[in-house]
C-alpha cells in the first residue's frame, strides 16, 4: 500500500509539475481558473514567469522525495531527512488546505469567483488528500 500511495503521490506531483511548466511557456489552457481573483474579476496576485517555475521545481522535488520513500530511486541523503521532507510537503498541503481567511482554501470568505468555486470542490480536497496521505506514509 506504501509504493501504491507513494506513486499516486508522484504522478500527481509530477503533472502539477508539468502543468506549470505548460503556463510558464504561456501555455493558457485552465490558467484562468488557477489564481483567485477579488469579486471586481481582478486577480489578488499575478504570477511571473520566474514564481511558476520555482512552483514547478518545487512540485518536482515532491514527486522525487515520494519516489525516494517509497524506494523507487535510491536517496542521496539519510531516509531521516527524506522522513523530514514528507513531513514538511505534509504541513504545506495542510495549510494550503486550512487557506488564509480570505481567498484560498476551506476558510476563503469569497466565494463566488470562478477560482472559489474549483478550490472548494477540487484544489482544497486535493490539498487534504495529499497532506493525509503523507501522514499516512509517514506513519505506516
Amino acid at each position: 500500500m506504501e509504493l501504491i500511495l507513494s506513486i499516486v503521490n508522484s504522478v500527481i506531483f509530477l503533472f502539477l509539475a508539468l502543468m506549470h511548466l505548460y503556463w510558464v511557456c504561456n501555455g493558457q489552457v485552465g490558467i484562468a481558473a488557477t489564481i483567485p481573483t477579488k469579486l471586481n474579476g481582478k486577480r489578488v496576485f499575478t504570477p511571473s514567469r520566474f514564481g511558476t517555475f520555482v512552483v514547478a521545481a518545487g512540485l518536482f522535488v515532491f514527486a522525487v522525495t515520494n519516489m525516494i520513500f517509497g524506494g523507487m530511486i535510491e536517496s542521496p541523503v539519510g531516509l531521516s531527512y527524506v522522513s523530514y521532507a514528507m513531513w514538511g510537503i505534509a504541513g504545506i498541503f495542510l495549510i494550503r488546505f486550512i487557506g488564509d481567511f480570505k481567498y484560498v482554501g476551506i476558510t476563503k470568505r469569497f466565494r463566488q469567483s470562478v477560482f472559489a468555486r474549483k478550490d472548494t470542490f477540487f484544489y482544497s480536497p486535493l490539498c487534504f488528500l495529499l497532506a493525509v496521505s503523507h501522514a499516512i506514509l509517514l506513519m505506516g
